[in-house]
């Protein structure tokens, strides 16, 4: 029995990737490229995380303010109504 990747060798023409990899100067261009890619995108997380971490505060707050409103309701509504209404 043959291994999974050799029976993919017929479709795809490998051949200009592996000229590719094996030229030393693309290869080091490339490998600049990719490390600033990956700079730009843990920066891009860290921002992002920061951003989840504002949105979290904020949504505990406005669950907080909620919860205090329900109680007041809930006290206003056992007390029944006020003289001033009829």
């Amino acid at each position: 029995m043959e291994d999974g990747f050799s029976s993919y060798s017929s479709l795809y023409d490998t051949s200009s990737l592996l000229q590719f990899c094996n030229d030393d100067s693309a290869s080091a261009a490339s490998s600049m490229e990719v490390t600033d890619r990956i700079a730009s995108l843990e920066q891009r997380v860290q921002m992002q995380e920061d951003d989840i971490q504002l949105l979290k505060s904020a949504l505990a707050d406005v669950v907080r303010r909620l919860n205090i409103t329900e109680e007041q309701q809930a006290v206003l509504n056992r007390k029944g109504p006020t003289k001033g209404d009829h």
